[in-house]
């Protein structure tokens, strides 16, 4: 069986799920016939030493050919450049066992049953994600956005788990057996990627005796939907808007900083160092001239970020910036 190397397929993963499935179903794809059709599960661990992970399974009718799919991985190790192994499959050569709850891309396999199970075998090396909790759907308020005729649906699997990971780097021989805490989302967007956002921010408290989440999208309508804060234990509490200023410097130096109105009083989202910044229309470099009309030139930033409250501590986590540097 072969398997491609990705570029571009990577900045289609858009982010979380539909609709209030089953436990029992919630990791079955639901393609569809759009040219614009995307669905992803996402997967973040920050973990005790510092290490963060990342782990993505999409599949999306953008590009070439139909119904590809595509298993990615991101690990930040402190100290360390960024170990990012992708793959591209064809539409045959991913599938969903509904029987074991298991969807198999290529290579890669993420299960639900007792807990949460990913193996992203890629490159020489392995990651593998244990999640305590068992998927349990959620839509936090806003999480279905229209574009014309057109929707984008956004849904939490795993707001709060604890996790372990296995990792063995390509140029290690022994795996880390680390620990931390996560989280995993799934959606479906038969929304042109260009169109979808103006700004994505995120913010994951997953360690520690404190976690919470904070999404926040920016509409090119002027809306900020969905946008909302949800700490463990509670209710989401909506975020009625959102500034997202940048700092002087380069890609590599500049800071940033988001002040959200809501949720009990006005917040500060600011960034103390960047893991990573992932620009794959960019990346592509003559090739991207060809995709930007349909994808725009989406760049992330991963960064360390500390959130300040009213009347609270300063409470640590991962920032994520998303917009268009077109």
């Amino acid at each position: 069986m072969r398997y491609e190397r990705l570029t571009l397929l990577t900045l289609l993963a858009v982010l979380a799920l539909p609709w209030g499935a089953s436990a029992s179903s919630v990791l079955q794809p639901l393609p569809s016939r759009s040219d614009n059709y995307g669905e992803s599960y996402s997967f973040t661990v920050d973990l005790e030493d510092g290490t963060f992970v990342a782990v993505g399974f999409s599949i999306t009718n953008l590009g070439p050919g139909s119904r590809n799919g595509v298993c990615r991985a991101t690990v930040v190790r402190p100290g360390r450049k960024a170990w990012t192994p992708q793959v591209k499959v064809d539409s045959d050569e991913w599938s969903y066992d509904a029987a074991t709850n298991t969807l198999k891309m290529g290579p890669c396999t993420l299960h639900a049953g007792t807990g949460t199970h990913v193996s992203v075998p890629l490159d020489g090396g392995l990651v593998t994600i244990s999640f305590d909790a068992t998927p349990s759907p959620r839509a936090p308020p806003g999480s279905e956005v229209t574009v014309g005729n057109a929707r984008y649906r956004h849904e939490v699997l795993l707001p709060f788990s604890a996790a372990k990971v296995s990792l063995r780097l390509p140029d290690s021989d022994a795996p880390l057996q680390l620990s931390g805490g996560g989280y995993a989302d799934h959606s479906h967007s038969t929304v042109a990627p260009a169109k979808l956002a103006r700004h994505w921010v995120r913010f994951r408290a997953l360690r520690g005796e404190e976690n919470l989440l904070l999404l926040a999208r920016e509409g090119f309508d002027g809306g900020f939907s969905p946008a909302y804060l949800w700490s463990s234990g509670a209710e989401p509490q909506v975020l009625e808007r959102f500034e997202l200023r940048r700092g002087e410097g380069d890609s590599k130096t500049a800071t940033w900083e988001a002040e959200l109105n809501g949720a009990g009083g006005p917040l500060t989202l600011r960034a103390t160092s960047l893991l990573l910044r992932n620009a794959p229309v960019q990346d592509l470099g003559v090739l991207g001239s060809l995709v930007k009309p349909m994808v725009g030139s989406p760049v992330t930033y991963v960064m360390r970020a500390v959130l300040a409250r009213p009347g609270q501590p300063d409470l640590p986590g991962v920032m994520e910036v998303t917009l268009d540097e077109g």
